[in-house]
């Protein structure tokens, strides 16, 4: 896990940090909810669902991009935890970073984060250059806090 020593930015957003292993920011992608997509296709209106997709796409494009382009190494997010029946607290963290199977792909690993101990549990892989960025903004929960590691 990464140690903070301090804030960087000040009041910039999004925050850059200081860690042990170097610098990275933190950046929101939020999509519409669930009860926003209900009203809007009762009302006929999506305006409001369509400039929070607007800008959830925008944030989660230019995360992608950094790390198809190699701006940073990595990107990651955790899920809210969630405390097992053995009474441990349990986190599943997504990072994205190059594929290490195929060149031009990006690979969204998975693990659990259980008792301080990571346990591998998948990976997809996705084309940076072929509809990729489509399948990762699908597989991005609703609110995500994305961290970016920086070289």
């Amino acid at each position: 896990m990464f140690e903070l020593n301090k804030i960087i930015s000040g009041g910039a957003f999004p925050p850059v940090f200081q860690s042990e292993r170097g610098l990275y920011m933190i950046d929101r992608i939020i999509k519409p909810t669930s009860k926003q997509a209900v009203d809007a296709i009762l009302s006929g209106d999506f305006s409001v669902v369509d400039k929070i997709k607007a800008a959830a796409k925008k944030d989660a494009r230019q995360a992608f991009n950094a790390v198809s382009s190699g701006a940073a190494p990595l990107i990651w997010y955790d899920l809210p935890p969630v405390r097992c029946q053995s009474g441990a607290v349990s986190v599943m963290r997504y990072a994205l970073h190059r594929s290490p199977k195929k060149s031009d792909h990006l690979q969204l690993s998975c693990m659990e984060i259980k008792d301080g101990r990571i346990i591998p549990t998948s990976d997809r892989q996705y084309n940076i250059t072929d509809g990729g960025f489509s399948e990762f903004f699908r597989d991005l929960p609703r609110v995500a806090h994305i961290n970016y590691l920086e070289r």
